[in-house]
């Protein structure tokens, strides 16, 4: 009799035990150790040079995650040789099948001041580099911390409870960069501004927020050392791309050793209409379109397309140092609600629509629709466009790239009426509508292996390059 109760308590223990497991199973995420000091594990070697290990395993996973929830995630990537090395992190085995890809988010962040840093990034559904060409010294260790978050919005979000995010953290040596090689040349631009010193306000930083997870090295602040003289024009650096070209915004003619105070070519439309969601593109398709890809079809040339071609063609045909570039009009629809009026994902006809959300808290030179990533190879005869607006976030506060109202080349909204595009005005992006005239700052990128002949980058000591 006694055994027989010893046995239907414990019966009722296991029982009771099954029960909050499966409770915990369906209402909260699973990892392994993730914050704790865990147990490192060499999982792979390249090069034979270099030693990945993780706190853990290589897996980072969310399943069944409330809103607001986290997960830390850490590793390191060390360099046992006497060479440079350079190497990318990847997202791999991806599983993500969130309603709203743009809920849930990652921040990468390293101990060093070269390893890959990643602003708030939306998490893919495919496989995707976090970060790309990082360089690592001999005999030096990269720390990371990676935060994935299940952002808590004011919105419903009932669409992504109970859904999935796993993946695999790979570690592979970069391709195209050889053991021992840098990046640039010597005597170059490129090597001046990223070996710039920089300090917490102002000068120059870097991120892998970009397409591929290339490293971007980017002037932050009210900047007097990114001045630059080329073909008898005035042009502020604003950063490298993805290749390592080097961007440049239009500053004013160059005349008798002085930039002239007019800091752009002309005052114009974005498009002479306003009146469908086509009129955000840079390009766009067939407006009063009852889907997305017809809107946006690249068929049609905006007006201001048509100005800066012409100006390109009158300045710079056949130079050799200007450089393909991707120049982003990014269509990516996003539903939110501003001063409530509601927007949708529809990005159609006359639908509200909403494009880009200044909101978000995610700042990124990536684009994510190929159809919007404009160059050479894509849609562009001439390799000239306009400024994002992300690239003027990036900047900073009260940063160079604030002074009289121009265009972005970045979609604000449809509002059922009027097409927006966001503009420079008094320190902040403001949304306005297409067929209003502001001003227009052309944007080129030179060659990375341009040579710097003089300088130190100053207003009254600019670089000269050739």
């Amino acid at each position: 009799m006694k055994n027989y109760k010893i046995s239907i308590i414990i019966c009722s223990i296991g029982i009771i035990l099954i029960s909050l497991f499966i409770v915990y199973s369906t209402y909260a995420y699973f990892t392994v150790d993730v914050e704790g000091e865990g147990k490192e594990i060499e999982l792979t070697t390249f090069d034979k040079n270099t030693t990945i290990t993780y706190n853990d395993t290589s897996n980072v996973s969310m399943v069944n995650a409330y809103t607001g929830e986290q997960i830390i995630k850490t590793f390191s990537v060390e360099n046992t040789s006497d060479y440079l090395l350079y190497y990318d992190i990847l997202f791999n085995n991806v599983v993500n099948n969130f309603e709203d890809k743009n809920d849930l988010v990652y921040k990468l962040e390293s101990n060093n001041s070269t390893g890959g840093y990643r602003e708030l990034s939306v998490l893919p559904s495919n496989n995707e580099n976090i970060a790309s060409d990082i360089l690592i010294k001999p005999h030096e260790k990269h720390e990371y911390n990676m935060t994935i978050t299940f952002l808590k919005k004011e919105t419903d979000q009932s669409a992504n409870m109970n859904k999935t995010f796993s993946s695999n953290i790979l570690v592979t040596g970069s391709k195209g960069i050889n053991v021992g090689e840098t990046i640039f040349e010597e005597n170059t631009l490129l090597k001046k501004i990223i070996t710039e010193s920089t300090n917490e306000e102002s000068g120059i930083f870097y991120t892998n927020s970009s397409i591929n997870g290339k490293t971007i090295y980017y002037y932050k602040g009210n900047n007097n050392n990114n001045n630059l003289i080329y073909n008898n024009m005035c042009f502020k650096i604003i950063r490298t791309d993805e290749n390592y070209g080097i961007r440049l915004i239009f500053n004013g003619e160059y005349n008798e050793g002085k930039c002239s105070l007019k800091n752009y070519i002309d005052i114009n439309k974005f498009n002479n209409k306003s009146d469908y969601n086509a009129y955000i593109g840079y390009m766009f398709g067939n407006a009063s379109s009852n889907t997305y890809n017809n809107e946006h079809n690249n068929i049609n040339n905006s007006n201001i397309k048509t100005i800066l071609d012409n100006w390109y063609k009158d300045k710079f045909l056949n130079d050799t140092n200007i450089s393909n570039s991707v120049f982003c009009n990014n269509r990516q629809t996003n539903a939110f609600t501003i001063k409530g009026v509601s927007y949708s994902k529809k990005g159609y006809g006359k639908s509200n629509t909403g494009y880009y959300n200044l909101n978000s808290g995610i700042v990124t030179y990536d684009c994510p629709n190929n159809n919007d990533r404009f160059s050479i190879n894509n849609k562009l005869e001439y390799p000239v466009g306009l400024i994002s607006a992300d690239e003027v976030l990036f900047s900073g506060d009260n940063s160079f790239l604030y002074s009289n109202d121009y265009w972005t080349m970045t979609p604000a909204y449809f509002d059922g009426s009027n097409a927006y595009n966001y503009v420079v005005s008094n320190n902040k992006l403001i949304p306005a509508k297409v067929n209003t005239n502001y001003a227009i700052r052309p944007v080129i990128v030179l060659n990375k292996n341009v040579f710097l002949e003089n300088g130190d980058g100053t207003s009254s000591n600019p670089y000269l390059v050739r």
